[in-house]
């Protein structure tokens, strides 16, 4: 009897020395799926999330990777860049991720941005004016000193993918989280504007996300629908020449992919390339005179203007028949658009003003948001 009861004892100590199953927790990793981006992925578990960067254009390898956690720091990996959410202070180097913060509700966290002359956001102008947002780049470079004494808890800027090679080594050395964006990457509007979903992971915002993107793929893509039924689609330049080339966008890139989905007829359309390509005026002349409609006019704001720049501008069709848009309407008082202050993030928006451009039937009530004709 003695020894059943030794026995049970000891069960009784094992038994409550043992992990629990109800107390033990998950970090087995769970993709989450992206309609349209390419250039990051999203992974979670019970404790933390990665966002993980595909800089390299031919292949899906990573990059980087954030572990963005909200109690106890995790052991993932000893090359992962470890951020706590949600953040607070947040330095933002760049119109694009500082629109989607405001998007997420989280524009009173940003302490810091490059530069406000490219702003047309009145917060963020009369919070610069203030001092309460720090301009960090006011002019050509970063200032560094600056960055370090401010210490933001995150520190979200432009790159290729690799906060090693993206940021100079002084900040890359110091403790400030640093979190690279690729979007620039991207080929297609609806792929740069799902962004909204990386950049939500760092304020523990990714339900608002997710809805915010939901409505802006509708809106797109019921636009798309509309654009479908052009009778007869106008052939579209771009840009003008800057320096001694035209830089061209390729037939994949953003661009080109806005032009498409609109119903425009893209002169460069059979280009295979994602980027933009350098080429002289009388290539762009040959390909393109008899263009129906030109836009994108750099920051020009009347033809006259665009004539005082080269006079053989005046060759083109749509030139001459005064079909001329620009991406300009709202304008800072330095002259700075807001198109891609916001339009990444709208990219409905943009597409709305192209298919009235380009086929005005069909969307005549139309105000303009981003656009306007060049008189």
């Amino acid at each position: 009897m003695f020894n059943k009861y030794i026995l049970f004892l000891i069960s009784i100590i094992l038994y409550s020395c043992s992990p629990s199953v109800e107390t033990k927790k998950d970090n087995t990793l769970t993709s989450v799926p992206l309609s349209y981006a390419k250039r990051f992925t999203i992974k979670t578990s019970t404790d933390f999330s990665i966002l993980e960067l595909h800089g390299n254009k031919n292949d899906s390898d990573v990059t980087a990777s954030f572990v963005l956690y909200k109690n106890q720091k995790p052991d993932y990996s000893k090359d992962a860049y470890y951020i706590k959410t949600p953040v607070t202070r947040v330095a933002s180097m760049s119109s694009i991720y500082t629109t989607m913060i405001a998007a997420l509700n989280c524009e009173d966290k940003i302490v810091a941005i490059d530069n406000v002359d490219y702003y047309n956001n009145l917060f963020i102008q009369q919070q610069t004016k203030k001092e309460a947002i720090i301009e960090l780049s006011k002019g050509p470079q970063l200032d560094i000193e600056k960055t370090i004494a401010l210490n933001p808890d995150l520190f979200l800027t432009f790159g290729m993918g690799s906060p090693k090679d993206d940021v100079d080594k002084k900040l890359a050395q110091s403790t400030i989280p640093i979190a690279i964006s690729i979007d620039h990457l991207e080929e297609t509007p609806l792929a740069r504007a799902e962004w909204i979903k990386f950049f939500a992971y760092f304020f523990n915002k990714e339900n608002l996300a997710d809805s915010l993107f939901k409505i802006t793929e509708k809106k797109y893509n019921d636009l798309k629908t509309i654009a479908l039924k052009t009778t007869k689609k106008p052939s579209v330049l771009t840009e003008i020449k800057y320096g001694d080339a035209w830089y061209i966008p390729a037939g994949k890139s953003f661009i080109a992919h806005l032009i498409e989905d609109a119903g425009g007829d893209y002169f460069w359309k059979e280009d295979t390339k994602t980027g933009s390509s350098a080429q002289s005026f009388e290539t762009v002349y040959a390909k393109a005179k008899d263009c129906d409609i030109w836009i994108n006019l750099y920051n020009l704001n009347s033809k006259k203007e665009l004539l005082s720049y080269d006079e053989r501008y005046g060759l083109f069709k749509a030139c001459k028949d005064n079909q001329l848009y620009n991406n300009n309407k709202t304008q800072n008082t330095l002259g700075y658009s807001n198109y891609w202050e916001t339009g990444i993030t709208h990219p409905e928006d943009v597409l709305a003003d192209l298919i009235a451009i380009f086929s005005p039937t069909l969307m005549p009530n139309h105000e303009f948001i981003f656009y306007k004709k060049l008189e």
